[in-house]
């Protein structure tokens, strides 16, 4: 196996062939990996991690499926976690898997959206979901970005 390193070298750089290649040889330590590399919002290694993940949802999803749906089910469950190990960035996870295959996995976005939409803490996560989702499929995306907008409306006094 890979080191760390090495590994957020590889992500960094968007080395993708040798990302699938890690990845062909073990899903789970990449997923590992990776998920690690999204526990500090806001960096450059967060949000490699999370192209990472789209990418590898674009290329191996027809062949991984349950991997993937198992990826989905691990952040939404760390999502309502309560003992204080809340996957912050939960949402743009899925909405990644989501944008890399939305034809498999198109179903999930309620879910995830549900899931993130009252609680804060997931908003700027979910805004990027949405818009990743966007990008690849504006019509899957639209009815969820409605229903989002009005809590970025200014407050009305």
């Amino acid at each position: 196996m890979i080191n760390r390193e090495e590994f957020n070298r590889m992500v960094l750089d968007a080395d993708y062939d040798a990302v699938l290649s890690l990845f062909d040889e073990s899903p789970g330590a990449v997923r590992r990996m990776l998920n690690r590399l999204t526990f500090e919002p806001g960096t450059p290694l967060q949000k490699a991690a999370i192209r990472t993940f789209m990418v590898l949802s674009h290329q191996r999803a027809a062949k991984q499926r349950l991997f993937f749906l198992e990826t989905i089910r691990q952040h939404v469950w760390g999502m309502n976690e309560e003992s204080s190990t809340i996957d912050w960035c939960g949402p743009e996870i899925i909405g990644a898997i989501i944008a890399g295959s939305p034809h498999l996995y198109r179903e999930f976005l309620p879910i995830m959206f549900y899931n993130a939409l009252h609680e804060p803490i997931f908003h700027n996560s979910l805004l990027a979901a949405l818009e990743m989702i966007a990008a690849i499929d504006a019509e899957l995306a639209a009815p969820y970005q409605a229903e989002f907008a009005p809590l970025f409306a200014p407050l009305k006094v």
